[in-house]
This record gives structure tokens, C-alpha cells and sequence, in this order.
């Protein structure tokens, strides 16, 4: 039986608890699964899967994607009383909204990123592949263009209307979707909203947008709505001091003395980290790292704002609605000494992933369980939808665990795979958490550099031996030691343990098939 939580409202419980509409666009699709070598729709298994299952009759639940960017899983109230330290957001924010959403929803809190940046992360949630995969391995780099997005899949495979508003990220140089031209998302039509980077101005139009749309749809098919939120990424920009020099090191912004937040347990830590790790430099003080902390948190408090607009829209309607909460990845604050993302610690890979329909939904669960990662949401949405996902799908199907009716599986993965920094990796097992680097040769498109005559070149699956490692693995034993203070990798007694989690790597590279001369969006 899982060891989930429940809230102390809700009772406890067993669970302690089609045919394409358009011809044309089978050339895309086939591109999507070329790099299996058998095209979806020659294969005879899923395609008449498909066919079958877009054929039900029957309306099917409406479908909205909420994403925040940089969230931490702990910067949500309501989860307090699991993330009990005082260092932890729950104990730093007012989000009645969130809460809400959680008490009557279904949290997976050990959710993870595929990768803790922006582009990659999205590229990972929006295809259900890995970003090896897509070739969006950093940001500002546009989604290949042989891989179906969640749209176009939708658009092929569903009568669903799809609707972007919002951040995109996965589209080369540019963040904000338009209505038409190269700028506009393939599968989607778009909810346009101003072009601004920055949280503070874009949110209000994409919340503003998504609940208008919402609260006044007539369509006789059910939609697929994406509202992707900027903030708490606007955080960025306080270390870039945008506006002048924000503080001097010891000068309290708000005269909140001990009202700010304290620092977390593993500011202060010994041992090496892998290469391009370390720890920020632009504050120097206690005070300063304080303030930054302080400031995230009311940007935490502004998203919870947007979600619940959009959270009323949908409870004013009281249609059929499927709603599924994450963030892209996390934000460092002060862990480590990080600020933003980029990092294999569990302050940028963890993010918050929630589950939520009056109608279809378990009320109230903290899954503390099941090891979940961003990739699942493609998978899962499309089983809402009634279809089979793409090929070559990394992640798994949480239906099964959320619904009401679900059946769940007798077994689940034991493990999360995740990359960071192009070259850098993260295995994740129920206990522990293991991260290496390769050594990058400075050019994303072949970013391995080889072991034998120290060439640049495309990562070869299975044959991660032949590529130059950096030293300094780390190995946390997150059981007793959840904020990673104690590096554990050359440790003789824990030996074993590294030897298991290279060979889980080994497993994932053996399976993974990464593009070549990918052709981008």
C-alpha cells in the first residue's frame, strides 16, 4: 500500500490514500517516431489503438495545463506540515489558492524536473521525451521539429481545441507565442498576451486571458488549455540588479529583523562538486540572501493569485475539468548558496505536481511514494483524452494513481532520470540521489567529448564508458539527509550503492536515442 498522507479533512481511505482529421499532417507524424525506424502509424498495434479509442462516444473532460516557472515544491503552504523545517517556503507564504488545490487534489511530492532549466524542461513536459532527445538542451533553442509537440498530437489525433497563452520557451530565440507567422506554436492557437520577459506584467494578461476564456466558451468540443505563468521567475532579475544596487551587504530592505526568512540548513557545506558547480558570489552577506529569499516568496504569493483565477473560472463553470499544476523546475535559494536553476540539487529538480477534477480525482492525497517526473504529463493528459501517447514515451501514465476509478499498477518505476547542464546527470532512486557530469566540449549539437582523442561528438547510446568523465560525483542520502549536506560518492561503504546507480545510468543511455542535426522549430 502506498504511504501517502491525507489531509485532516479528508477521510482516510483504501489509498491512504479516430480517425486523423487531417491526411496532410501524417508526414510530421511519421517524422515523430522515425528515430524508432517504424513510423506510429505503420504500426499496426497503436495506430488502431488510436483509431479505437478517438472513436468513443461521449464528451471528454476539458484539459488545462497550468505551469508556473522556477517553483520550489516546498513554497506551497499547505504542504507545511510535510516540509516541516523552518527553513522551507510553506512557512514563508500566504497561497490559499494552491492550498485549495491541493487539499482537493492529488499531490505527487516526489515530482521531478527533466531537466532544471526553462527550454529543456518544457521540451521534456510538452513531448514526454527526454531533452537529450528534443536537442533542447539549454535555453533559447527551438523543439526539433521530427518530434510531436502536445498540440500537433492532439490536433492529429482528438477533436480537442488547443489554446496557448502564455510563456513557450521552446521555440529558438523568442518566449511569447503570436497568433500567426514563425512565432506561433505548431497545434496550438494562441491567447496573445504582451511580449515582456517578466512575470509582473505578463501574468495578469495570461490569467486574466485563460479564466475569460474559460468563463466564456460556447464550443460543442472540449479544449486543451495551456496557461504558462512567468513567475517566481521574475527573481532573476533581482540579482541582476536591474534597477540600480538593490542593498548594500548588511542593509535590512524592509526593516524585517527577524521576520525574514531564515537561511536553510546546507548554506554552509564541505565537499567538491562537479565541474561548472559552485556556489554564487554576488551577495555577500547573510542579509542579502535574506532579502533575495524574501522577495521570491512574494513573487510565490503573486502566481498563487493567477492560479486562482483561473481556478474560479473553471469552479464557476462546474464543467468536466481535468487540471494538472507544475513548475518547469526550481529555484536555488540560498540551498548550496545557488540562486535560480541550472543545478543537480533537489532545490532546482523538485517541483511541485498536482492533480485536480471534482469529478475524477482523488481529494486530497499527499503521495510521498512514487517517484513521478515531468515527463508523465504528456502521457496522462492524453489518456484523459482518450489516445494513445507518442512513441518512444519516457514517462508514465499517473491516471491510474489519480483517478477515482484508477486501478493502479502492482509496480511503478524505482527510478528518475534527469539531466542538467547539457552534460550533467541525475539518478534518482527512493533513497538516493546520484549525479555525474560529463565533460562538454562546448558545442551543443555534439556536447560529449571522447575519451581516446579528445574529439567533440554526438552521444553514442550505451557506450557512456568511451566519454570523459569529470570527477567530484555527489551521492546524498536523501532519507537522512534531505537538504544533501553530506556527500557520500567516495565513501568505500557506499561503493555499492554508486556502482548500482552508474549501472541505472547505463540502462538509460542504452534506451535513449538522441536527434541528429536536429531540424528546429
Amino acid at each position: 500500500m502506498p504511504k501517502n498522507k491525507m489531509y485532516p479533512s479528508q477521510k482516510a481511505s483504501s489509498e491512504t490514500t479516430f480517425e486523423p482529421r487531417d491526411a496532410s499532417r501524417r508526414s510530421f507524424i511519421k517524422a515523430g517516431a522515425a528515430v524508432s525506424g517504424l513510423s506510429v502509424l505503420d504500426r499496426p498495434s497503436v495506430a488502431a489503438t488510436i483509431t479505437k479509442t478517438g472513436s468513443r462516444t461521449g464528451k471528454k473532460p476539458n484539459l488545462v495545463f497550468i505551469i508556473s516557472d522556477q517553483l520550489n515544491i516546498d513554497a506551497i503552504a499547505g504542504y507545511k506540515s510535510h516540509y516541516r523545517h523552518p527553513a522551507y517556503g510553506g512557512h514563508w507564504v500566504k497561497t490559499p489558492h494552491l492550498d485549495r488545490l491541493a487539499q482537493e487534489g492529488y499531490s505527487f511530492l516526489e515530482s521531478h524536473t527533466a531537466d532544471p532549466v526553462c527550454s529543456p524542461s518544457r521540451s521534456c513536459m510538452f513531448t514526454g521525451r527526454m531533452a537529450i532527445e528534443t536537442g533542447v538542451v539549454q535555453i533559447n533553442i527551438g523543439l526539433d521539429k521530427n518530434i510531436p509537440n502536445m498540440g500537433q498530437w492532439f490536433e492529429q489525433y482528438t477533436d480537442y481545441r488547443r489554446i496557448y497563452c502564455g510563456k513557450w520557451h521552446i521555440g529558438g530565440h523568442w518566449n511569447y507565442p503570436t497568433v500567426s507567422g514563425p512565432r506561433k506554436i505548431p497545434g496550438f492557437d494562441t491567447l496573445p498576451v504582451g511580449g515582456s520577459g517578466m512575470g509582473i506584467y505578463t501574468d495578469p494578461q495570461v490569467s486574466n486571458s485563460a479564466s475569460s476564456f474559460i468563463a466564456n466558451d460556447r464550443g460543442d468540443t472540449p479544449y486543451l488549455l495551456v496557461a504558462s505563468l512567468m513567475n517566481p521567475h521574475d527573481i532573476c532579475y533581482w540579482a541582476m540588479n536591474l534597477d540600480g544596487k538593490r542593498s548594500t551587504p548588511n542593509e535590512d530592505i524592509y526593516q524585517l529583523g527577524d521576520q525574514l526568512p531564515v537561511l536553510p540548513p546546507n548554506f554552509h557545506y564541505h565537499y567538491k562538486e562537479p565541474q561548472g558547480e559552485g556556489p554564487y558570489r554576488g551577495f555577500h552577506s547573510e542579509t542579502q540572501w535574506r532579502n533575495y529569499t524574501y522577495d521570491y516568496y512574494r513573487m510565490v504569493e503573486d502566481i498563487d493569485e493567477h492560479v486562482g483565477r483561473i481556478l474560479n473560472a473553471i469552479r464557476e463553470r462546474n464543467d468536466d475539468t481535468i487540471v494538472i499544476f507544475t513548475s518547469d523546475h526550481g529555484e536555488g535559494l540560498g540551498r548550496h548558496q545557488r540562486i535560480e536553476k541550472w543545478h543537480p540539487y533537489q532545490s532546482s529538480v523538485k517541483v511541485p505536481l498536482i492533480v485536480w477534477s471534482p469529478k475524477h480525482v482523488k481529494p486530497g492525497v499527499l503521495d510521498t511514494e512514487h517517484l513521478v517526473a515531468n515527463v508523465d504529463i504528456m502521457p496522462t493528459l492524453c489518456d484523459y483524452a482518450g489516445i494513445e501517447a507518442p512513441p518512444l514515451q519516457r514517462g508514465h501514465n499517473l491516471r491510474p494513481w489519480v483517478d477515482r476509478n484508477g486501478d493502479p499498477p502492482k509496480q511503478w518505476r524505482t527510478n528518475v532520470y534527469s539531466e542538467w547542464q547539457i552534460t550533467g546527470r541525475n539518478v534518482r532512486t527512493k533513497r538516493y540521489k546520484w549525479a555525474m557530469r560529463y565533460q562538454y566540449s562546448g558545442d551543443f549539437q555534439k556536447p560529449f567529448v571522447r575519451k581516446t582523442d579528445g574529439k567533440a561528438m554526438q552521444f553514442v547510446p550505451g557506450h557512456g564508458e568511451e566519454f570523459t568523465e569529470y570527477p567530484n560525483e555527489l551521492l546524498f542520502d536523501l532519507e537522512k539527509d534531505p537538504w544533501e549536506i553530506n556527500n557520500l560518492a567516495d565513501d568505500p561503504a557506499y561503493a555499492s550503492v554508486v556502482k548500482e546507480h552508474r549501472q541505472i545510468l547505463r540502462e538509460w543511455e542504452a534506451k535513449l536515442i538522441p536527434g541528429v542535426n536536429y531540424d528546429r522549430n
